[in-house]
């Protein structure tokens, strides 16, 4: 049986799977409900073997105008028995009455069943984001900003301008189809909810900032690391992310994980500097509905 997660026990069983097939993503009761009640167009799905809650799927809104994007997760466990097909079918059907062209979702590219379940239901690759992962020592050295640069936790009064920050750094992703900039309401919940944001300033100019989502377990992971075009090549970007380092150290972490998108080369080359080391890439897949 598959129904709609709407009370806070299919909620709660909802993240339960999510957690333990994508345990270093995992999402929690409060962040479905705070998502639902910014966007009620999303549907969230349980799928039930008895009384056992084993399957879920989710259907809404991505960054892409031109996409919805669409989950399915399964137990390996119960795996093909054709859960996953009847929940696709369900976002399926809810993607078409959101009226956009495509569906997008992702695989690992370690778990080669379900590349091919994707594939054989006509999804196609679009791009493969790299995730890096890097151990957090006890001392970590402090960061060391380029001249004239200062880095400073991000506090209320900086919010506006460390916004337009994201928001002229959000077009120049290498995503294909490009992505929307956030709100502020949604940089605020999405990007700078973690325990801490770092700001690089010129003259007292926000022209750099980078932020740290907690995950589980003493992980945390990266946002974005948004540096201002006219200031990219001075060694901002890593002097952030050291900060980033450094603070991690301090306050217990274990773990600093990070993602960047096939085509940016520089990025990438600032996180293989700094001792971030590839895991298995995500792939992004889609299909025209």
């Amino acid at each position: 049986m598959i129904r709609r997660a709407e009370t806070d026990a299919d909620l709660a069983a909802y993240c339960d799977v999510w957690n333990a097939i994508t345990p270093r993503e995992p999402t929690r009761v409060d962040d479905v409900q705070r998502r639902l009640e910014r966007q009620p167009e999303r549907l969230y799905l349980v799928a039930l073997e008895e009384e056992d809650v084993v399957g879920l799927g989710f259907c809404g809104p991505s960054q892409s105008p031109e996409r919805t994007a669409v989950v399915v997760r399964v137990l390996p466990e119960h795996r093909r028995r054709g859960i996953g097909s009847e929940l696709l079918d369900r976002v399926v059907a809810h993607a078409a009455q959101l009226e956009r062209p495509q569906i997008s979702g992702m695989v690992f590219e370690d778990d080669p069943d379900s590349i091919a379940w994707v594939t054989n239901r006509g999804f196609e690759e679009s791009q493969r984001q790299v995730e890096l992962s890097r151990e957090v020592g006890p001392r970590e050295a402090e960061p060391s900003a380029p001249d004239g640069i200062e880095l400073v936790e991000l506090d209320e009064s900086r919010h506006e301008a460390a916004y337009e920050v994201w928001a002229e750094c959000f077009p120049d992703m290498p995503v294909s189809p490009p992505i929307s900039v956030p709100t502020h309401e949604e940089w605020l919940e999405e990007e700078v909810s973690g325990p801490v944001t770092f700001l690089a300033l010129d003259a007292g100019r926000v022209v750099g900032a980078a932020a740290l989502l907690e995950r589980v377990d003493g992980l945390a992971e990266h946002g974005l690391t948004a540096v201002r075009r006219s200031h990219r090549g001075r060694g901002i970007a890593t002097a952030l992310k050291q900060a980033l380092i450094h603070w991690s150290a301090e306050h217990g972490f274990r773990e600093l994980t990070t993602w960047t998108q096939d085509g940016n080369a520089a990025m990438q080359a600032v996180n293989l500097k700094l001792g971030y080391r590839p895991r298995p890439a995500v792939i992004n897949v889609w299909r025209s509905l």
